[in-house]
């Protein structure tokens, strides 16, 4: 099984969906785990059963967009912890328009929320990592993990800032691995696409979706129906599924990879 015995690792939007199935992955496997979120009860209610299952886990309210949060974070994390081995970006909003009636605050709001987050994560991130990082063999380091979306690959209508986002994570992530591996910073970061997964953010996008009549459909659960079948494995993912790749990836078992995308999509890119 994979370990992360005395790893620290920061999860954000740790509080539901793919980040909360994450959280008790890492949790699981031994990591010494801090979960943030903007959802300071269902944050809680995730770290209390992590703790109540014998893993070690606390909950720190956190708005990813906001750099001063972020600060103060990491300064806590390396009084307290010494550094940080492992960090998910993980918090991202979806809204459902089309072009003409989306505003620029609309897009604003995606893009602060799915590329500033990770912008903030990885610079700050990068702090409380870096003197760790050094002491360990190459590819046993630091690791960061961005979790982008099959969008990144692949254009979905009425959903132009999200692809966009999304797309702009998987290049970032690109891009701060070539960088870490240049200056020998011994961090690797990869990112993860999933498709569509079974969570709260999905329930929300295939009602707005249905409102907008962009499948041929306004009827949520038949837009379910025709969704689900864009997967050759045919259903919706679970987000224990997901957890599970970025476990992987988290853990010394990728020790290999560094900018990497890791597809877990039930083969929607490769129709």
């Amino acid at each position: 099984m994979t370990r992360l015995d005395n790893k620290t690792a920061l999860i954000t939007g740790g509080a539901m969906g793919i980040g909360a199935a994450t959280a008790k992955a890492l949790a699981q496997a031994g990591a010494n785990l801090i979960i943030t979120d903007i959802n300071t009860e269902a944050g809680c209610a995730v770290t209390d059963a992590i703790q109540e299952a014998g893993g070690q886990a606390r909950f720190q309210p956190l708005d990813a967009t906001n750099e001063q949060a972020w600060t103060n974070l990491i300064d806590q994390c390396i009084a307290e912890q010494g550094g940080l081995d492992i960090l998910i970006n993980n918090a991202g909003i979806f809204r459902a328009k089309t072009i003409e009636d989306s505003s620029l605050r609309d897009w604003h709001e995606v893009m602060d929320t799915n590329i500033d987050s990770v912008f903030l994560g990885i610079k700050h991130g990068l702090r409380a990592m870096k003197e760790r990082a050094k002491s360990k063999p190459p590819g046993l380091g630091g690791v960061i993990v961005n979790v982008a979306s099959i969008s990144a690959q692949s254009g979905t209508p009425c959903a132009l800032a999200y692809t966009a986002s999304k797309a702009a994570v998987a290049h970032m992530t690109k891009s701060a691995a070539m960088e870490f591996s240049a200056l020998g910073y011994n961090i690797r970061v990869n990112a993860i696409l999933p498709g569509m997964i079974k969570t709260p953010m999905l329930n929300g996008l295939i009602n707005e979706m249905a409102g907008l009549g962009a499948f041929g459909t306004r009827e949520p659960d038949q837009l379910a129906d025709i969704a689900a079948s864009l997967h050759p494995i045919g259903r919706f993912g679970e987000a224990d599924e997901i957890a599970k790749g970025i476990l992987f990836l988290a853990s010394e078992d990728s020790s290999y990879m560094t900018g990497s995308e890791l597809i877990i999509d039930g083969g929607y890119i490769a129709r």
